[in-house]
Formats: C-alpha cells, sequence, structure tokens
C-alpha cells in the first residue's frame, strides 16, 4: 500500500512541476501578446507576407519569443478564421512555429550546466513590475516572471523525475518496448493530455539526462510529441470557419509528413548509420536530444517549403465544408 502511495505522490510531483512550466509559458505569451498588440511590428507583417519564407521566418521568431507553438497556432487558426491572414500565409507560418518551437530543448538542455537555480531567481525579479500600475513595466514582468517560473517548473521536474517511484512507472511504461511506432503512439497521448509538446519533450530531456530513458526511444517520443501538439490546432478550430479547420488539417499533415520521414529511418538499414552518427557525437545526451529536435523540424520543413501550395490544396480538398 505504501508503494502505491510514494508512487502516485511522486507522479502528482511530476505533474506539479509540469503545472509550474505550463504556467510560466502562458505567463511569458501573454507578456509577448502585449508587446505585440496593435503594433505593426515585424511579426503581424510577417504573417500577412505572401513570401513563404517571411512567413517561416516570422513563425519560427513569434514562436522562439513565445516559447510554445501551440500558442502560435492557435493565433495563427483564430487569424485564419476572421480572414486576417489567408490559409497559404497561416500555413507557411506553422513550418516556422515548427522550428522555433525546439527553442525550448535547447533551453531544456540547459540543465546540464547546472544554471537552472540562476535563471529561476528570474520569478522574483518579474514579480515586481507585475505590480505596476505601468503598462510596459506589467508586460516587462510577465515576461521575465514567466521565464523564471518556467525555470522553476523545469527544477521540480528535474528533482522529481529522480525519485525511485517515479522511474519505476517510467521503466514500465517506456522501457517495456522499443516498438517506434509504439513510442511515438504514448508521446501522442502524453502530449493530447499536457497540451503542450514542450513539456512532453522537456520530460525526455530529464529522462535521457538521467540514464531512464535510451537515446533511440528518446528521438521517437519527440517525434510523438511533434505530432501530439496538433490538437490545440484542433481545439482552436472548433466552431470556426472552414479556412480555421484547413490551417489545423495543414498542422496535422505537415507534422505526420515529418514523423514518416523519420519512421522510414527507424525500419530501414539507414537506422544503424544514423545512430553511429549519434553516438559518436562529443555532447552531453541532452544535447544530442535538442540537436535531434532542431534537424528533425528543419528537415521537415525542407521537404514542405517547396510543397507548401500543393499542400495546401490537398488540405482545401480534404475540408470542403
Amino acid at each position: 500500500m505504501s508503494s502505491i502511495l510514494s508512487t502516485l505522490l511522486a507522479i502528482m510531483l511530476v505533474l506539479t512541476a509540469c503545472g509550474c512550466f505550463l504556467v510560466g509559458i502562458n505567463l511569458m505569451s501573454k507578456g509577448f501578446v502585449l508587446c505585440t498588440t496593435n503594433t505593426d511590428n515585424f511579426l503581424t507583417r510577417g504573417f500577412k507576407a505572401k513570401n513563404r519564407f517571411i512567413g517561416v521566418g516570422a513563425g519560427m521568431v513569434n514562436t522562439m519569443l513565445s516559447q510554445s507553438s501551440d500558442v502560435t497556432a492557435v493565433t495563427l487558426v483564430r487569424l485564419a478564421d476572421i480572414g486576417t491572414i489567408t490559409l497559404f500565409q497561416a500555413c507557411a507560418c506553422i513550418i516556422g512555429a515548427n522550428i522555433g518551437t525546439t527553442i525550448t530543448t535547447f533551453i531544456v538542455s540547459l540543465s546540464a550546466l547546472n544554471l537552472t537555480p540562476y535563471f529561476a531567481f528570474l520569478a522574483f525579479v518579474g514579480a515586481i513590475p507585475l505590480l505596476s500600475k505601468n503598462r510596459k513595466m506589467r508586460t516587462f514582468g510577465h515576461i521575465v516572471a514567466g521565464f523564471g517560473i518556467l525555470f522553476i517548473g523545469l527544477q521540480l521536474l528535474q528533482a522529481n523525475i529522480e525519485n525511485e517511484s517515479f522511474k519505476n512507472v517510467v521503466n514500465f511504461v517506456f522501457n517495456s518496448t522499443s516498438n517506434p511506432l509504439i513510442l511515438v503512439a504514448i508521446a501522442v497521448a502524453m502530449t493530447c493530455v499536457v497540451q503542450s509538446s514542450s513539456v512532453v519533450t522537456s520530460m525526455v530531456v530529464f529522462l535521457v539526462s538521467g540514464s531512464l530513458l535510451p537515446i533511440e526511444s528518446a528521438l521517437c517520443l519527440v517525434v510523438g510529441a511533434n505530432i501530439g501538439t496538433c490538437i490545440t490546432s484542433w481545439i482552436a478550430s472548433i466552431g470556426s470557419s472552414r479556412t480555421a479547420r484547413q490551417t489545423a488539417m495543414f498542422h496535422t499533415f505537415f507534422n505526420i509528413i515529418g514523423a514518416s520521414i523519420f519512421m522510414v529511418v527507424m525500419y530501414t538499414p539507414i537506422k544503424d548509420l544514423f545512430f553511429d552518427i549519434v553516438g559518436a557525437m562529443k555532447i552531453n545526451t541532452e544535447f544530442k536530444v535538442a540537436l535531434f529536435h532542431l534537424s528533425f523540424n528543419i528537415c521537415a520543413a525542407l521537404v514542405m517549403i517547396p510543397l507548401l501550395r500543393p499542400s495546401v490544396w490537398v488540405c482545401k480538398k480534404i475540408i470542403r465544408h
């Protein structure tokens, strides 16, 4: 009985850490939205650009600043819904958002440098301007405090993942299978539940750094998290226009194409060469995961950018009403 209670407590503590992480991202995103409201800046112009490369760049920068591809995707779905941007423009920005979201994985991998406690102090620094009546000061406070709370969540996550009871749960869930398709499906389900691919990829980084998860399984989970994050686009498109639903469809289509490329690698002789290259890298395992996340999304983008117009056409044909 005591072992069951300790396991439940360990899971609750990990979920609490995930909650802090999400609150931090939400605060940062709110501060970022306050910065860009009613402003004709690079990002808002980039969303409306007809050039696909500018759209990709705008989506990438937006996501890097807000630390959440989910926020960017939901924003794009809503802008497409009210007709502010076209489906083509929204889809170009989604490609960039997938690249931009990898910045979170790199930030989490900084845990190897033991810098997390210093960044967590920013929660206190940012909390003071939140009490100000000045709008700019409050905006600054949202961004800085959010960044600090994000790292508090990461610190809690790192501490509680090392709990022996939680390790047993991880061994039961992840190490019972090495099938890439099953691991991808697990990550999709986890991301749909927590509504954030950043939380799942962050957890993967810590599991890898604690030697609780082999690198092969970790990469499959990262790919699955990329697919699972599409759920936020679909939720945002409920009751919306056809264009909004087509935008959500492209988001899903794009991530499935990227995952399919990875699966080709995992089920062909290329797999051995790929993991030989990964193993030969003279960097920490967590940085390997972050580098893979970036490389994976860049490869998917390089495939989809030239095929953007045909992909938009396919989405229009799939969702006609």
